[in-house]
């Protein structure tokens, strides 16, 4: 495990530099569905992964956004996004992360969260804690609610949900001192992580969005809480702890 984990906290670093060095690749943009994008530099930077992982350790699984699963005979498989916030990494929008995620069976054990743009390095291994550029981070604090900073993203591919969000998004608004988007899930949950903001709240993900996120947060001390919405997405609730209930409640 720690074998792994070391070499992907090189990897990560090593494909957030060919995103930094191939911005060109940022405006090939092909539509995947409604609202839905890949540019070459996701599915580049996905094979740059893949390809490191199957020479190092051939016998893992793998489940990936644009080449989705293949299995494994080790029990690991590996959870990766290349780019996620491909909307704002293709109008040169800096928050967008590459996100790498280990799971042994169905659980994460290990998490890994990189933001190219600012070498932030968000990390966990199960069990150890949660870290920025390798110094311990943990949740926010904040006990007055009225005071905290929440991320609520609007369900911009799902505008059928729409009335849905924005009844829970005026309960949080209005709980809350105020509300950002930032466009990545794996950044979102990590901001929670490190105390930046305090609440997480989004309609309509998948594993490889929040897998290496919700390990670096719970690794944190946050709270965290998936519910499926159809057969292979999920509606995201997360934040501190002493938030959580109230975030429940609001979201329910």
């Amino acid at each position: 495990m720690r074998k792994r984990y070391d070499f992907t906290k090189s990897l990560i670093k090593r494909a957030g530099a060919f995103l930094l060095s191939h911005r060109a690749e940022r405006r090939n943009v092909f539509d995947k569905s409604a609202n839905d994008y890949v540019t070459q530099a996701d599915r580049e930077c996905e094979h740059l992964i893949t390809s490191a992982i199957r020479e190092a350790f051939p016998e893992d699984g793998f489940y990936c956004e644009e080449s989705g699963e293949e299995n494994g005979s080790s029990g690991y498989t590996w959870v990766i996004d290349p780019i996620d916030g491909t909307v704002n990494f293709m109008n040169s929008f800096p928050l967008y992360t590459i996100s790498i995620a280990l799971c042994r069976g169905s659980e994460a054990v290990m998490g890994c969260v990189y933001v190219p743009e600012y070498d932030e390095l968000f990390s966990s291994l199960k069990g150890e804690g949660a870290f920025l550029n390798e110094e311990r981070i943990h949740v926010s604090s904040e006990t007055n609610m009225k005071r905290s900073l929440a991320l609520c993203v609007p369900p911009h591919r799902m505008h059928e949900h729409l009335p849905y969000y924005m009844e829970r998004y005026d309960r949080v608004l209005r709980a809350v001192s105020d509300i950002r988007s930032i466009g990545s899930a794996a950044l979102s949950l990590c901001y929670v992580a490190s105390g930046r903001c305090s609440i997480y709240y989004e309609l309509g993900l998948h594993a490889y969005d929040f897998a290496a996120g919700a390990l670096i947060l719970t690794e944190a001390g946050g709270s965290f809480r998936y519910e499926r919405r159809g057969e292979v997405m999920y509606d995201i609730k997360s934040s501190c702890p002493q938030f959580f209930e109230s975030l429940l409640e609001m979201t329910r």
